[in-house]
């Protein structure tokens, strides 16, 4: 998602739709919020940093989106940090809050603060849960393995990126499903420039997903932001995966996306399935 420079945007949107009960404790149980940071708020002021995006939560039956999230958030909510090497720590949140002050762009998105912060590094994902929200752990692997390099490449390839440089950033192994086979779930990015308003010929970032279905190796995409020609104002996209999560104590895991442009940041929740990947959680804010 590209946001314009001279407009300033607060993004929260949360499809909300039924999903089957889980068998977790909070599939009929306590609701469940999902906060989030991306790691690219490293930098930022504390005060900052550990106010986190409300991206909302389940509710036993459906996902519901922040505003109505925030309804079932009292404060004093126990919540569990979360990466991609694991659990990091347990912190209380307060109750939900605007990000930004009055006038502020990100006076819309819903937050929460972390008084006493836990002391991590990077971007998180916390989730106040009674149920397991890590059932198996992803394992990081090399982004050298050229059968990856081979599979972006071919991404490249369909979205008109005439040479593609395959620059893979993350690839990750995780039993998402607890069926016994693995997932692969790689990120890559190329921006020659870095990461500003315009974009050379060839830039590009994506996430994929890599699994067996009936037997066949299947690639899909996930996410991304791609430019076969140069453009001077094209505001790209950069996406790394954040973390894998079961967010809904049904056993089987999400994806959670960071992602950032030049003026703000988001992050982005998929739910996987044999059929389709689905955005649920969508929240971030950028000038």
């Amino acid at each position: 998602m590209r946001l314009s420079g001279i407009t300033c945007a607060v993004f929260l949107v949360l499809l909300v739709f039924p999903v089957q009960g889980g068998t977790g404790q909070n599939a009929v149980g306590a609701f469940c919020p999902v906060v989030a940071r991306g790691e690219f708020a490293e930098g930022e002021s504390p005060e900052v940093k550990f106010t986190a995006y409300l991206l909302g939560g389940w509710s036993g039956k459906v996902w519901l989106q922040d505003k109505a999230a925030a309804s079932f958030v009292r404060g004093g909510e126990k919540y569990r940090f979360y990466n991609l090497t694991g659990e990091l720590s347990v912190a209380v949140g307060d109750p939900p809050s605007a990000f930004g002050e009055e006038g502020d762009p990100c006076n819309e998105t819903s937050a929460v603060f972390f008084a006493a912060p836990p002391k991590i590094k990077g971007g998180f994902v916390a989730v106040a849960c009674t149920f397991n929200p890590l059932p198996r752990a992803p394992k990081l692997l090399s982004t050298e393995q050229q059968v990856y390099k081979d599979a972006a490449a071919a991404i490249l390839r369909e979205k008109g990126v005439a040479r593609p440089d395959a620059h893979l950033t993350q690839v990750i192994r995780v039993d998402m499903e607890g069926d016994g086979s693995e997932e692969v779930l790689v990120s890559a990015t190329h921006y020659a420039g870095g990461l500003n308003p315009k974009a050379d010929s060839g830039d590009y970032s994506m996430v994929f997903l890599r699994r067996v279905a009936n037997g066949k190796v299947v690639t899909r995409l996930i996410a991304g932001d791609f430019f076969p020609k140069a453009m001077k104002f094209g505001a790209p996209a950069e996406y790394r995966i954040g973390a894998i999560l079961d967010l809904n104590g049904d056993g089987v895991m999400e994806i959670v996306l960071f992602g950032r442009y030049y003026e703000g940041d988001w992050i982005e929740a998929y739910q996987v399935d044999r059929e389709e990947i689905v955005k649920i959680f969508y929240a971030g804010c950028g000038a």
